[in-house]
């Protein structure tokens, strides 16, 4: 295949404002691969709330660098180039790019396989051109082999949610038969959450708004489903659906919304485990309550960033076995702009993936 000069890309215009629009272009400048980078053309990007995030500028301090102009970090498709010095990848392999895209390779993260909390993390689509251009270059650290079998739009958002949602039933750790409850669950990240759960024997408990989500999120494998728009007292409806009534184990929130964090650690019974996954705009959530009610009933905390590639080749395995399905909308290229506004106001179900050749 001759690799073209010029590709499609969905090019940031004003980012980091609200006043940001996306240019749909057919003449984007295809990179040349670097020492250890591999040039991946992308059959299809998913579209990540981060992404809207960044694009409105209400992150603090997550913006995309200057220079860069193309969001997404959840694309999938074929290698087309090798730069120099690369020995582990070749021309016409199944590839995607995580979310990290670089770190320093020699900090005590890095040396713990724990990049994403490497000082000098730089992350795809906000530190280099990330998967809303049809061609990128990918470091080959960060370069994840998709398996024969995984169809590209069920691999591309997976590079974000499927990894993320991974790691955080990890981050739990709970063991088969506890329960977990998932704030969001009928989300991009929150459905793949539930089915990773279900796949370690955990009992799920799906919360999110609305009784229009309730049949979906059954479907990904939850046990129970409760709209927190239907109940006044949430804590005592989700302590009914546990087998001892004390509240679930941990408490997974997907949702980047404050409501979502601020009821978390009421449902959680003694020594339960809260897990930080959505990023809410800076300013309008806190993750947790009163110090009170964490200390008395002995609540642990945690964080849940990004997944590794050993993580994610794990992930892969329960994707390509049938274990885990992302749900997905497909939508074309020159749709790429409304859907990046309809995941940003949550009005959409499951993953929404672009299709580059449409």
């Amino acid at each position: 295949m001759t690799i073209p000069t010029t590709a499609r890309a969905a090019v940031t215009v004003n980012g980091g404002t609200p006043q940001f629009s996306i240019d749909h272009r057919e003449d984007f400048p295809v990179p040349t691969p670097g020492p250890g980078e591999i040039l991946l053309e992308c059959k299809y990007t998913g579209v990540c709330q981060s992404d809207y995030h960044a694009a409105y500028g209400d992150w603090q301090g997550l913006t995309q660098a200057e220079g860069v102009t193309c969001l997404g970090h959840e694309g999938a498709g074929i290698v087309r180039a090798v730069g120099p010095g690369v020995t582990d990848s070749k021309v016409g392999d199944r590839a995607g790019a995580l979310v990290a895209a670089d770190s320093c390779g020699t900090c005590e993260f890095c040396s713990q396989d724990d990049c994403a909390l490497c000082a000098k993390i730089n992350l795809t689509g906000f530190h280099r051109n990330g998967s809303f251009a049809q061609y990128i270059n990918v470091n080959t650290r960060f370069a994840v082999h998709i398996p024969e079998g995984i169809p590209f739009e069920q691999a591309a958002p997976f590079m974000c949610s499927g990894g993320t949602a991974f790691t955080a039933v990890k981050t739990t750790g709970l063991k088969a038969g506890q329960t977990v409850a998932v704030l969001g669950a009928a989300g991009g990240v929150g459905h793949m959450v539930v089915q990773f759960a279900k796949a370690r024997g955990l009992r799920v408990i799906a919360i999110d708004v609305g009784a229009d989500k309730k049949e979906a999120t059954l479907a990904t494998g939850a046990d129970e489903y409760v709209d927190i728009t239907g109940t006044k007292d949430l804590p005592a409806t989700v302590a009914a659906l546990t087998p001892d009534g004390l509240g679930v184990h941990g408490v997974i929130v997907t949702a980047g919304n404050g409501k979502a964090y601020a009821a978390g650690v009421g449902i959680l019974r003694p020594r339960g485990v809260f897990v930080c996954v959505g990023l809410p705009p800076t300013g309008s959530a806190i993750a947790g309550a009163e110090p009170a009610a964490i200390i008395f009933k002995a609540i642990t905390v945690r964080g849940s960033l990004l997944n590794t590639v050993e993580d994610m080749n794990e992930a892969l395995q329960l994707l390509k076995d049938g274990k885990i399905k992302e749900h997905v909308e497909i939508r074309p290229f020159a749709a790429t702009g409304q859907a990046l506004a309809d995941v940003g106001a949550s009005k959409t179900k499951g993953r929404v993936v672009i299709d580059f050749a449409k």
